[in-house]
């Protein structure tokens, strides 16, 4: 088995997708369901809050443009102080993720299929 290491924006999708219950492939996907809109707007509100990404690297991790990134910080900063539910989540999530963000993150990759192997 292989190693790879993880940029800070897939150490922080990781996390998303681990509080807020979302599959990965769903976040970067063009589904609008209410859950799905939330976990990609977190993940773009975190993302320009904890690293020094540009708005169209953090989008093109997420197969959207520049402008949705802006749009998503906005609007998921104005939804964490009016909702309780996503500013726990939010609290969640950079309690999970900020120390990892500073170590490098190694995953394991099956040297047959190239996927990451889970643990």
């Amino acid at each position: 088995m292989g190693e790879i290491i993880l940029t800070p924006l897939e150490v922080l999708l990781k996390a998303v997708r681990k509080e807020m219950k979302i599959d990965i492939n769903l976040i970067k996907g063009r589904a609008r369901y209410r859950e799905v809109c939330e976990a990609r707007q977190m993940f773009c509100h975190l993302a320009r809050l904890h690293t020094d990404e540009t708005t169209i690297a953090i989008g093109k991790a997420i197969n959207r443009d520049h402008s949705s990134v802006v749009y998503s910080h906005k609007s998921m900063s104005n939804l964490c102080d009016s909702s309780k539910r996503l500013s726990i989540s939010r609290n969640y999530i950079e309690a999970d993720v900020l120390p990892k963000m500073k170590v490098e993150q190694k995953v394991k990759v099956c040297e047959h299929c190239k996927q990451v192997i889970h643990e």
